[in-house]
């Protein structure tokens, strides 16, 4: 967006704007996000054009900010409503409960979208009617969630992808990510004085569900941040990018696949794996899922508990029949 000629990101909208001479093949072009054009005279924006109106657009986003919603859900929520304003063609306010159900539809059968990806659908719709529309809400009943296993790296896995980088920033940040279990977005979002070596904590500012929480610093990553911080000399963020701004979330994902590229990694995991990991370890060592659920920020136990099903416990610890039997 960025190398189009006149677009600019508005901050009070949270939206990209770019002038009206550009057409439905430019917005076509970037179907999954949420842009509106910059000129009000632009047909594009006229009730019925397939796309959400600026106004519903705008009305939308103040609801969301005045309830202090993040900017990743605001994004989320308003790129699924416009999807959703081209899906039945008309403004959304003319639609019915009917439209709201074939269009979930058309997300699973077409996409093969997740009951997790469904749910976020359906509360940004619930929240369309319910919060700027001012009608009853459709969509009352979710899909059940997919009961799916995280992906977990074994420690010798963990250690091979952390010393894969050669780049001493990177190894540091995926380090870090692993040592502290932190999510992708708390990891881009560190502020220097965050990290707090001489207590062995982090401090996890505006995490999920806008908690600030402490979690743990591996003694093993202190060496290597005193390295980078007099290397890199980061000002304000922990891990900054391009204009002063912090890594971007996609930069660092793309700094994980190298990583388990390199170490020669088969299994199809990402750098929320590294957060799995710490967990299922913390719980293999005997830790109390307790203190698990509070180092990874969980609003309720039931979210950590899913590492119990991963972690080699017990159960796992039996020998196989096959094992003992005559050779």
């Amino acid at each position: 967006m960025r190398s189009v000629p006149g677009a600019h990101w508005n901050p009070k909208a949270l939206r990209w704007e770019f002038p009206s001479k550009y057409g439905p093949e430019f917005r076509n072009a970037f179907s999954s996000w949420t842009i509106v054009a910059s000129d009000p005279a632009d047909p594009s924006l006229k009730e019925g054009s397939g796309g959400a109106p600026g106004a519903l657009i705008s009305s939308m986003t103040d609801a969301m900010r005045a309830l202090k919603y993040s900017r990743r859900t605001i994004h989320r929520y308003l790129a699924i409503v416009d999807r959703y304003a081209r899906f039945i063609d008309r403004p959304p306010g003319e639609a019915s409960a009917a439209d709201a159900t074939s269009f979930i539809a058309y997300l699973e059968r077409e996409l093969g979208a997740s009951a997790s990806t469904i749910n976020q659908a359906i509360s940004a719709i619930r929240f369309l009617y319910s919060r700027v529309l001012g009608r009853d809400a459709p969509l009352t009943r979710r899909p059940k969630a997919d009961r799916r296993l995280p992906g977990v790296l074994s420690r010798d896995e963990v250690l091979r992808v952390l010393s894969a980088p050669s780049n001493l920033k990177h190894r540091t940040l995926l380090a870090l990510a692993y040592s502290a279990g932190l999510r992708v977005s708390e990891l881009a979002t560190l502020y220097v004085g965050d990290v707090d070596p001489s207590r062995g904590v982090v401090l996890v500012r505006k995490g999920k569900g806008r908690k600030d929480r402490y979690t743990i610093l591996a003694d093993r990553t202190k060496s290597l941040l005193e390295a980078y911080v007099n290397l890199y000399k980061p000002r304000t963020w922990l891990f900054e990018g391009k204009d002063g701004c912090h890594l971007s979330i996609r930069s660092i994902q793309e700094i994980f696949y190298r990583a388990r590229d390199r170490a020669k990694i088969a299994k199809d995991v990402s750098i929320h794996s590294l957060r799995h990991s710490f967990a299922t370890h913390l719980l293999e060592s005997g830790t109390d899922i307790r203190y698990i659920q509070e180092l990874l920020g969980h609003a309720s136990a039931k979210t950590t508990q899913i590492y119990t099903h991963v972690a080699k416990r017990d159960c796992l610890r039996i020998r196989s029949p096959y094992d003992s039997g005559d050779e």
